[in-house]
């Protein structure tokens, strides 16, 4: 579970890293276009969250610890 926090933390910090170099070289262009797209995908990123899936690693986790659940595919 910490490795998996760990690497999505991780991922966001370099994908916040990139966004915001977008956001500067808009800035530095005058591009507003760009400045935009990249200022919403900073927004979209910082509102999510890698405890979202959590809940759903923990009852997967839980399911693989017990002999007797039940799988449906």
């Amino acid at each position: 579970m910490q490795e998996y926090l760990a690497r999505s933390f991780d991922e966001r910090s370099e994908n916040f890293t990139k966004l915001f170099a977008v956001v500067d070289e808009a800035l530095e262009a005058h591009n507003m276009t760009a400045l935009a797209l990249g200022l919403e995908s900073v927004v979209k990123l910082a509102a999510s969250s890698p405890f979202q899936d959590l809940r759903t690693v923990e009852e997967t986790s839980a399911a693989l610890s017990n002999p007797n659940h039940q799988w449906d595919f």
